[in-house]
């Protein structure tokens, strides 16, 4: 029998720290959903083209900052850091 009471439904209080036999917190880890995306949230696709020569980037799934990221180091290495057409050869 345990003496500890189960205080997961007060402010803050951490689950993992709970020793009650009846816990009711919540384990992310024992849903099924935990890992699923919201049903509002759409994937980005998010892809650029190089302005000097219209090489695709990657497609990424999220609008993180990865294109531009991949973009930046197309023209850097391809085209000497140059975005306009002309400057930095192919």
């Amino acid at each position: 029998m345990s003496t500890s009471v189960c205080r997961c439904d007060e402010p803050d209080a951490d689950p993992y720290e709970c020793e009650a036999d009846d816990c009711s917190g919540y384990f992310s880890e024992l849903s099924p959903f935990a890992g699923a995306r919201p049903v509002n949230e759409r994937s980005a696709e998010v892809s650029r083209r190089c302005p000097v020569c219209d090489w695709p980037t990657t497609v990424w799934h999220v609008d993180d900052g990865s294109a531009e990221a991949e973009l930046h180091g197309h023209v850097q290495s391809v085209h000497g850091g140059s975005y306009e057409p002309g400057d930095g050869g192919r």
